[in-house]
Protein backbone atom coordinates (compact mmCIF):
# COMPACT_ATOMS: atom_id res chain seq x y z
CA UNK A 1 0.00 0.00 0.00
CA UNK A 2 1.38 3.71 -0.72
CA UNK A 3 2.24 5.90 2.14
CA UNK A 4 3.01 9.07 3.04
CA UNK A 5 5.67 10.24 4.85
CA UNK A 6 4.16 12.35 7.16
CA UNK A 7 1.09 14.62 7.26
CA UNK A 8 3.21 17.51 5.47
CA UNK A 9 4.17 15.35 2.52
CA UNK A 10 0.37 13.83 2.10
CA UNK A 11 -0.46 17.84 2.16
CA UNK A 12 1.78 18.81 -0.58
CA UNK A 13 0.79 15.36 -2.98
CA UNK A 14 -3.07 16.18 -1.85
CA UNK A 15 -2.42 20.07 -3.11
CA UNK A 16 -0.62 18.66 -6.59
CA UNK A 17 -3.85 16.64 -6.99
CA UNK A 18 -6.57 19.44 -6.29
CA UNK A 19 -5.02 22.50 -7.39
CA UNK A 20 -5.94 20.99 -11.64
CA UNK A 21 -9.59 20.65 -10.30
CA UNK A 22 -10.24 23.84 -8.73
CA UNK A 23 -11.44 26.17 -11.25
CA UNK A 24 -11.99 29.73 -8.94
CA UNK A 25 -10.91 30.99 -5.53
CA UNK A 26 -11.53 28.43 -3.02
CA UNK A 27 -10.88 28.32 0.88
CA UNK A 28 -9.43 25.35 3.00
CA UNK A 29 -11.36 24.36 6.04
CA UNK A 30 -9.33 22.67 7.98
CA UNK A 31 -10.18 20.11 10.73
CA UNK A 32 -7.94 20.79 13.96
CA UNK A 33 -5.63 19.84 15.04
CA UNK A 34 -3.48 16.79 12.31
CA UNK A 35 -5.75 18.46 9.45
CA UNK A 36 -4.43 21.74 9.91
CA UNK A 37 -1.05 20.76 9.11
CA UNK A 38 -1.78 18.63 6.47
CA UNK A 39 -4.23 21.43 4.34
CA UNK A 40 -1.69 24.56 5.27
CA UNK A 41 0.17 22.37 2.50
CA UNK A 42 -3.23 22.24 0.54
CA UNK A 43 -3.89 25.97 1.00
CA UNK A 44 -0.28 26.85 -0.16
CA UNK A 45 -0.91 24.72 -3.27
CA UNK A 46 -4.21 26.62 -3.69
CA UNK A 47 -2.90 29.78 -3.20
CA UNK A 48 -5.84 29.88 -0.50
CA UNK A 49 -6.64 31.29 2.99
CA UNK A 50 -7.17 28.53 5.20
CA UNK A 51 -9.33 28.56 8.59
CA UNK A 52 -10.26 26.26 11.01
CA UNK A 53 -13.23 23.91 11.16
CA UNK A 54 -14.15 23.87 14.43
CA UNK A 55 -15.68 20.02 14.74
CA UNK A 56 -15.20 17.56 17.25
CA UNK A 57 -16.42 14.09 17.87
CA UNK A 58 -18.29 12.74 20.77
CA UNK A 59 -17.01 9.30 22.48
CA UNK A 60 -18.21 7.45 25.27
CA UNK A 61 -17.11 8.66 28.48
CA UNK A 62 -15.64 5.50 29.66
CA UNK A 63 -14.15 4.92 25.97
CA UNK A 64 -13.34 8.10 24.19
CA UNK A 65 -12.39 5.88 20.89
CA UNK A 66 -15.83 4.43 20.70
CA UNK A 67 -17.02 7.74 18.63
CA UNK A 68 -21.12 7.79 19.12
CA UNK A 69 -21.48 11.42 17.53
CA UNK A 70 -20.02 14.48 16.62
CA UNK A 71 -20.39 18.22 17.00
CA UNK A 72 -20.19 21.84 15.46
CA UNK A 73 -19.06 24.88 15.90
CA UNK A 74 -23.02 25.67 16.42
CA UNK A 75 -23.11 23.06 18.77
CA UNK A 76 -25.65 21.10 16.65
CA UNK A 77 -24.47 17.01 17.12
CA UNK A 78 -24.65 14.49 14.27
CA UNK A 79 -25.02 10.65 16.05
CA UNK A 80 -24.36 7.30 15.08
CA UNK A 81 -27.26 3.90 15.70
CA UNK A 82 -24.26 3.46 18.31
CA UNK A 83 -25.56 6.09 20.06
CA UNK A 84 -28.65 4.17 20.57
CA UNK A 85 -27.30 0.76 20.89
CA UNK A 86 -24.81 1.66 23.61
CA UNK A 87 -28.02 2.35 26.23
CA UNK A 88 -27.09 6.70 26.09
CA UNK A 89 -30.13 8.33 27.42
CA UNK A 90 -30.76 11.17 25.32
CA UNK A 91 -29.91 13.96 28.77
CA UNK A 92 -26.46 11.85 28.52
CA UNK A 93 -25.62 12.26 24.66
CA UNK A 94 -26.54 16.23 25.53
CA UNK A 95 -24.54 17.04 28.10
CA UNK A 96 -21.39 15.13 26.45
CA UNK A 97 -21.84 17.40 23.80
CA UNK A 98 -21.98 20.41 25.64
CA UNK A 99 -18.20 19.15 27.11
CA UNK A 100 -17.09 19.37 23.55
CA UNK A 101 -18.88 22.16 22.79
CA UNK A 102 -16.97 24.02 25.35
CA UNK A 103 -13.54 22.99 23.92
CA UNK A 104 -14.32 23.91 20.48
CA UNK A 105 -15.41 27.81 22.45
CA UNK A 106 -12.00 27.46 23.79
CA UNK A 107 -10.82 26.94 20.52
CA UNK A 108 -12.45 29.19 18.75
CA UNK A 109 -10.49 31.71 21.00
CA UNK A 110 -7.43 30.12 21.02
CA UNK A 111 -7.61 29.88 17.44
CA UNK A 112 -8.80 33.34 16.55
CA UNK A 113 -11.39 31.51 14.57
CA UNK A 114 -13.82 33.47 12.31
CA UNK A 115 -17.14 32.67 11.39
CA UNK A 116 -16.68 31.01 7.65
CA UNK A 117 -19.71 32.47 6.64
CA UNK A 118 -18.99 35.25 4.26
CA UNK A 119 -15.97 33.38 2.47
CA UNK A 120 -17.58 30.22 1.91
CA UNK A 121 -20.62 31.47 -0.57
CA UNK A 122 -18.08 32.81 -3.05
CA UNK A 123 -15.31 30.22 -2.96
CA UNK A 124 -14.98 26.47 -3.34
CA UNK A 125 -15.03 24.91 0.38
CA UNK A 126 -12.41 22.57 0.82
CA UNK A 127 -12.93 20.48 3.74
CA UNK A 128 -9.28 18.82 4.57
CA UNK A 129 -8.41 16.43 7.09
CA UNK A 130 -5.49 13.86 8.15
CA UNK A 131 -8.28 10.90 7.94
CA UNK A 132 -11.62 9.48 7.21
CA UNK A 133 -12.57 7.21 9.97
CA UNK A 134 -16.26 6.87 10.25
CA UNK A 135 -16.61 10.30 8.48
CA UNK A 136 -18.96 11.68 11.30
CA UNK A 137 -16.54 15.12 11.85
CA UNK A 138 -16.55 15.50 8.23
CA UNK A 139 -20.19 15.02 8.06
CA UNK A 140 -20.91 17.61 11.16
CA UNK A 141 -18.17 19.93 9.00
CA UNK A 142 -20.58 19.34 5.80
CA UNK A 143 -23.88 20.41 7.44
CA UNK A 144 -21.79 23.45 9.31
CA UNK A 145 -20.97 25.01 5.96
CA UNK A 146 -24.00 24.41 4.01
CA UNK A 147 -25.94 26.44 6.87
CA UNK A 148 -23.60 29.17 6.12
CA UNK A 149 -24.43 28.82 2.81
CA UNK A 150 -21.34 26.72 1.02
CA UNK A 151 -23.05 26.16 -2.49
CA UNK A 152 -19.95 23.69 -3.56
CA UNK A 153 -18.16 21.39 -1.40
CA UNK A 154 -15.06 19.34 -1.91
CA UNK A 155 -13.77 17.05 0.79
CA UNK A 156 -10.20 15.87 0.48
CA UNK A 157 -8.18 13.63 2.88
CA UNK A 158 -5.11 12.03 2.21
CA UNK A 159 -6.58 8.39 3.29
CA UNK A 160 -9.86 7.01 4.71
CA UNK A 161 -12.47 4.43 5.24
CA UNK A 162 -13.96 3.23 1.77
CA UNK A 163 -17.39 3.03 3.08
CA UNK A 164 -17.14 6.26 5.33
CA UNK A 165 -15.88 8.27 2.48
CA UNK A 166 -18.95 6.81 -0.05
CA UNK A 167 -21.20 7.54 2.81
CA UNK A 168 -20.16 11.29 2.38
CA UNK A 169 -19.94 11.66 -1.34
CA UNK A 170 -23.56 10.30 -1.03
CA UNK A 171 -23.93 13.74 0.59
CA UNK A 172 -23.60 15.50 -2.72
CA UNK A 173 -20.23 16.59 -2.04
CA UNK A 174 -16.90 15.88 -3.98
CA UNK A 175 -14.20 13.19 -2.37
CA UNK A 176 -10.67 13.34 -3.25
CA UNK A 177 -8.92 10.70 -1.17
CA UNK A 178 -6.17 9.09 -2.87
CA UNK A 179 -5.51 6.35 -0.42
CA UNK A 180 -8.89 4.29 0.64
CA UNK A 181 -8.60 1.11 3.20
CA UNK A 182 -11.11 -0.87 4.33
CA UNK A 183 -10.84 -0.77 7.89
CA UNK A 184 -9.89 1.85 10.25
CA UNK A 185 -6.69 0.08 11.70
CA UNK A 186 -4.98 0.71 8.03
CA UNK A 187 -5.78 4.29 8.60
CA UNK A 188 -2.28 4.72 10.79
CA UNK A 189 -0.33 2.67 8.12
CA UNK A 190 -0.85 5.33 5.21
CA UNK A 191 2.06 7.47 7.51
CA UNK A 192 5.50 6.27 7.76
CA UNK A 193 5.60 9.05 10.85
CA UNK A 194 2.30 10.49 12.51
CA UNK A 195 3.92 12.69 15.63
CA UNK A 196 1.40 14.87 17.08
CA UNK A 197 0.37 17.97 16.06
CA UNK A 198 0.94 20.65 19.17
CA UNK A 199 -1.56 23.52 19.57
CA UNK A 200 1.20 25.86 19.05
CA UNK A 201 1.76 24.43 15.62
CA UNK A 202 -1.65 24.96 14.85
CA UNK A 203 -2.00 28.41 16.09
CA UNK A 204 1.17 29.40 13.98
CA UNK A 205 0.04 27.89 10.73
CA UNK A 206 -3.46 29.52 10.81
CA UNK A 207 -1.81 32.64 11.08
CA UNK A 208 0.05 32.03 8.75
CA UNK A 209 -3.30 31.20 6.64
CA UNK A 210 -4.99 34.47 6.63
CA UNK A 211 -7.95 34.89 7.99
CA UNK A 212 -7.65 34.38 11.07
CA UNK A 213 -6.07 35.75 14.65
CA UNK A 214 -4.78 33.12 17.40
CA UNK A 215 -3.70 34.17 20.38
CA UNK A 216 -0.07 34.93 20.86
CA UNK A 217 0.63 34.78 16.89
CA UNK A 218 1.03 38.48 16.14
CA UNK A 219 0.47 39.52 12.66
CA UNK A 220 -1.53 42.11 10.56
CA UNK A 221 -4.98 42.78 10.05
CA UNK A 222 -6.29 42.71 6.46
CA UNK A 223 -7.18 45.58 5.37
CA UNK A 224 -7.13 48.62 2.76
CA UNK A 225 -4.63 51.90 3.88
CA UNK A 226 -4.66 55.20 1.26
CA UNK A 227 -1.26 55.87 0.35
CA UNK A 228 -0.11 59.62 -0.86
CA UNK A 229 2.54 58.89 -3.76
CA UNK A 230 3.66 62.58 -4.89
CA UNK A 231 5.60 62.30 -8.12
CA UNK A 232 9.00 64.37 -9.45
CA UNK A 233 6.40 66.74 -10.72
CA UNK A 234 4.92 67.50 -7.15
CA UNK A 235 1.98 65.61 -8.50
CA UNK A 236 0.23 63.31 -6.52
CA UNK A 237 -1.63 60.04 -7.31
CA UNK A 238 -4.29 58.17 -5.42
CA UNK A 239 -2.92 54.95 -4.37
CA UNK A 240 -4.05 52.04 -2.04
CA UNK A 241 -2.22 49.53 -0.23
CA UNK A 242 -3.93 46.44 1.25
CA UNK A 243 -1.77 43.96 2.99
CA UNK A 244 -2.84 40.29 3.09
CA UNK A 245 -3.83 39.17 7.00
CA UNK A 246 -1.42 37.23 9.32
CA UNK A 247 2.45 36.84 9.05
CA UNK A 248 4.75 38.21 6.42
CA UNK A 249 7.21 38.92 4.89
CA UNK A 250 4.71 38.90 1.83
CA UNK A 251 5.35 40.02 -2.14
CA UNK A 252 3.77 42.61 -3.56
CA UNK A 253 2.08 43.56 -6.82
CA UNK A 254 1.23 46.95 -8.22
CA UNK A 255 -2.14 47.32 -10.06
CA UNK A 256 -1.02 49.73 -13.09
CA UNK A 257 -3.88 49.40 -15.84
CA UNK A 258 -6.97 51.14 -16.20
CA UNK A 259 -9.30 49.78 -14.86
CA UNK A 260 -7.64 48.47 -11.50
CA UNK A 261 -7.12 51.85 -10.09
CA UNK A 262 -8.84 52.80 -6.65
CA UNK A 263 -12.52 52.21 -6.25
CA UNK A 264 -12.88 50.41 -9.57
CA UNK A 265 -14.38 46.87 -9.27
CA UNK A 266 -11.83 44.77 -10.97
CA UNK A 267 -9.03 46.65 -8.92
CA UNK A 268 -10.88 46.06 -5.64
CA UNK A 269 -11.61 42.08 -6.77
CA UNK A 270 -8.16 41.39 -7.75
CA UNK A 271 -6.66 42.84 -4.22
CA UNK A 272 -8.91 41.02 -2.59
CA UNK A 273 -7.66 37.90 -4.02
CA UNK A 274 -4.05 38.25 -4.53
CA UNK A 275 -4.61 39.23 -0.15
CA UNK A 276 -5.69 35.67 -0.26
CA UNK A 277 -3.36 34.09 -1.79
CA UNK A 278 -0.80 36.11 0.33
CA UNK A 279 0.17 38.51 -1.80
CA UNK A 280 -0.06 42.79 -1.04
CA UNK A 281 -0.89 45.47 -3.84
CA UNK A 282 -1.25 49.01 -4.77
CA UNK A 283 -3.90 49.62 -6.80
CA UNK A 284 -2.25 53.03 -8.54
CA UNK A 285 -3.93 55.71 -10.21
CA UNK A 286 -0.85 56.59 -12.89
CA UNK A 287 -2.86 59.83 -14.54
CA UNK A 288 -1.32 62.82 -14.73
CA UNK A 289 2.18 64.19 -13.12
CA UNK A 290 5.25 62.30 -14.57
CA UNK A 291 5.71 59.72 -17.22
CA UNK A 292 3.64 56.65 -16.42
CA UNK A 293 7.25 54.46 -16.15
CA UNK A 294 7.98 56.84 -13.26
CA UNK A 295 5.38 56.54 -11.13
CA UNK A 296 5.51 53.01 -11.27
CA UNK A 297 8.90 53.09 -10.27
CA UNK A 298 7.53 55.26 -7.20
CA UNK A 299 5.02 52.65 -6.43
CA UNK A 300 8.28 50.03 -6.20
CA UNK A 301 9.84 51.99 -4.12
CA UNK A 302 7.14 52.24 -1.67
CA UNK A 303 6.34 48.55 -1.74
CA UNK A 304 10.25 47.78 -1.35
CA UNK A 305 10.47 50.46 1.57
CA UNK A 306 8.21 48.33 3.72
CA UNK A 307 9.15 45.61 6.40
CA UNK A 308 5.72 43.98 5.70
CA UNK A 309 7.10 42.88 1.98
CA UNK A 310 9.67 41.33 0.44
CA UNK A 311 11.51 43.84 -1.86
CA UNK A 312 12.92 41.30 -4.43
CA UNK A 313 9.39 39.57 -4.72
CA UNK A 314 7.31 42.09 -6.71
CA UNK A 315 5.16 42.65 -9.97
CA UNK A 316 2.84 44.49 -11.95
CA UNK A 317 -0.39 44.06 -13.55
CA UNK A 318 -1.23 46.97 -16.12
CA UNK A 319 -3.44 46.99 -19.13
CA UNK A 320 -3.92 48.60 -22.42
CA UNK A 321 -1.86 52.29 -22.54
CA UNK A 322 -0.27 51.56 -19.86
CA UNK A 323 1.22 48.05 -21.02
CA UNK A 324 3.78 49.87 -22.54
CA UNK A 325 4.98 51.92 -20.06
CA UNK A 326 4.68 48.82 -17.50
CA UNK A 327 6.66 46.19 -20.12
CA UNK A 328 9.91 48.85 -19.76
CA UNK A 329 9.94 48.87 -16.07
CA UNK A 330 9.39 45.41 -15.85
CA UNK A 331 12.65 44.65 -18.49
CA UNK A 332 15.33 46.75 -16.70
CA UNK A 333 13.69 46.84 -12.75
CA UNK A 334 15.46 43.25 -11.27
CA UNK A 335 12.49 43.91 -8.39
CA UNK A 336 10.11 42.70 -10.71
CA UNK A 337 9.67 39.26 -11.42
CA UNK A 338 6.36 38.63 -12.83
CA UNK A 339 4.22 41.10 -14.86
CA UNK A 340 0.75 40.47 -16.44
CA UNK A 341 -0.79 42.60 -19.09
CA UNK A 342 -4.41 42.55 -20.15
CA UNK A 343 -6.23 44.10 -23.74
CA UNK A 344 -2.53 44.38 -24.86
CA UNK A 345 -1.89 47.02 -27.30
CA UNK A 346 -0.82 44.83 -30.74
CA UNK A 347 2.94 44.36 -31.46
CA UNK A 348 3.74 44.63 -27.57
CA UNK A 349 7.08 44.12 -26.45
CA UNK A 350 7.29 42.00 -22.77
CA UNK A 351 9.80 40.37 -20.70
CA UNK A 352 9.75 36.21 -20.67
CA UNK A 353 8.28 36.08 -17.30
CA UNK A 354 4.70 37.84 -18.26
CA UNK A 355 1.35 36.68 -18.56
CA UNK A 356 -0.98 37.98 -21.75
CA UNK A 357 -4.70 38.02 -21.06
CA UNK A 358 -6.07 38.98 -24.19
CA UNK A 359 -9.69 41.07 -24.19
CA UNK A 360 -10.54 44.16 -22.31
CA UNK A 361 -12.54 42.59 -19.70
CA UNK A 362 -10.98 41.49 -15.84
CA UNK A 363 -14.04 38.53 -15.13
CA UNK A 364 -14.08 36.40 -12.05
CA UNK A 365 -12.55 33.74 -13.85
CA UNK A 366 -9.62 35.80 -15.42
CA UNK A 367 -9.35 37.53 -12.04
CA UNK A 368 -8.83 33.80 -10.34
CA UNK A 369 -6.30 32.93 -13.46
CA UNK A 370 -4.18 35.74 -12.79
CA UNK A 371 -4.19 35.74 -9.10
CA UNK A 372 -2.84 32.09 -9.50
CA UNK A 373 -0.39 33.00 -11.74
CA UNK A 374 1.34 35.64 -10.02
CA UNK A 375 1.07 33.43 -7.07
CA UNK A 376 2.79 30.71 -8.66
CA UNK A 377 5.78 33.58 -9.93
CA UNK A 378 5.62 35.11 -6.44
CA UNK A 379 4.95 32.67 -3.70
CA UNK A 380 6.20 29.10 -5.55
CA UNK A 381 5.50 25.89 -3.70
Amino acid sequence: MERYLDRIDAGRRLGKLLAPRIDGPAVVLAVPRGGVQVGAQVAEALHAPMVPLLVRKVGLPEQPEVVVGAIDADGAMVTTGLAKDSGLLPAEMESMGEDVAMRLARWREVFGAPDPAEVVRSHVAVIVDDAVFTGLTTRAGIEFLRRRGAERILVAVPCGVSDSLDELGAMGVEIVAPIRVDRDEQIHSCYAHLPEVTAEEVSYLLARGGLSLPQGQGGTPSGDRSLRLVDGRAVAHKAVLRLPAGIGPWPGVVLAGRGTEPGTSAGDSLSARLAEAGIASVRLDLGGGAAEEAVLELALDVLSSRPELDPFRLGVVTGGVSSAPAAEVAAHDKRVVALAVYAPPSNLDVPDRSLIVEGGVLDVREIDRMARWLADRLRPG
